[in-house]
């Protein structure tokens, strides 16, 4: 059990706030120079299943290992089994979200997709990076379509 808080954060989401580098996945130095970010301020960076630490002692989840971190869009992309380079998911929601497995390197996009990381499975697993494109408004156009034409 542990007394202590952790401070940590996954390498999926790490890699959505920009400032990590895709590369080490690690913060960038550069970048947090640039941004005025300390790294001090910044949670360690994790892979999405390993044990982080355990529930406190006393409370509800006491001893219960802390094991798992998987952010919003790449939690979608692992559940709809996207394990392999070239298959994709995509949700609707708010939004709507296309992702694509790209496998075991970062592509670059040549057409604004974001470049991200999709899942790492341990802490000496190697990294499975994604392409990602968003449209912001995609449900409430659905709805505005459905509730007004005729």
């Amino acid at each position: 059990s542990s007394d202590s808080a952790l401070h940590v954060t996954s390498v999926c989401n790490a890699s959505r706030t920009l400032m990590m580098n895709l590369n080490t996945l690690e913060w960038d130095d550069g970048i947090l120079k640039a941004l005025g970010v300390p790294r001090e301020c910044l949670p360690r960076i994790v892979s999405n299943s390993e044990v982080y630490g355990h529930g406190y002692k006393g409370g509800y989840l006491s001893g219960v290992p802390l094991c798992g971190i998987l952010g919003d869009q790449q939690a979608a992309m692992f559940g709809q089994t996207c394990y392999e380079a070239g298959e994709v998911k995509s949700t609707y929601g708010t939004g709507n979200f296309v992702m694509m497995n790209t496998g075991r390197s970062p592509v670059p996009s040549k057409n604004g997709l974001l470049t991200t990381v999709g899942y790492k499975l341990g802490p000496s697993a190697p990294p499975v990076y994604a392409l990602e494109g968003a449209v912001a408004y995609c449900g409430s156009v659905v709805q505005w379509l459905r509730d007004n034409l005729r």
